[in-house]
Order: C-alpha cells, then structure tokens, then sequence
C-alpha cells in the first residue's frame, strides 16, 4: 500500500516551481530595464572601435602619403 506522503510532497514541489518561477520572470524584467538604462547611457561599443579603427586607418594613410611624397620629392 502507497502511504498518502507522497502526495503532499509533489504539490509542494510543483508549487514551489511555479513561485521559483514567477520570481525569475519579475527579476528578469527588472534587469533589462537596468540593462536598457545602462545602455542608454553608454555609448555603444561597436560605434567607439569603428571610429578607433578608421582613425588608425587614416594615419596610416596619411604615413603612406607622406613617404610617397618625401620620396618622389627628393
């Protein structure tokens, strides 16, 4: 014969679950208006490293120009 504990036990878990879960969602939301707060503030990152890498790059060019230019000047 099953003893009745079992039972009990399931229904706590399930509901416990439940609550894990309903918990996870209001946290989740609250972080990504954080997230989105954050973001907003700082500027984004792959903007910054494109305008670092084409500022490189044009130095560089401008390296190049102007040993060509020093070169066919002398």
């Amino acid at each position: 014969m099953v003893t009745g504990g079992a039972r009990p036990r399931r229904g706590r878990w399930r509901r416990a679950k439940s609550t894990r879960k309903l918990q996870k969602k209001d946290t989740g939301q609250k972080t990504t208006a954080q997230e989105d707060a954050l973001r907003r503030d700082q500027p984004d990152r792959l903007l910054l490293s494109a305008l670092k890498y084409w500022e490189v790059e044009r130095d560089l060019i401008e390296e190049r120009m102007a040993s060509v230019r020093s070169a066919t000047a002398s």
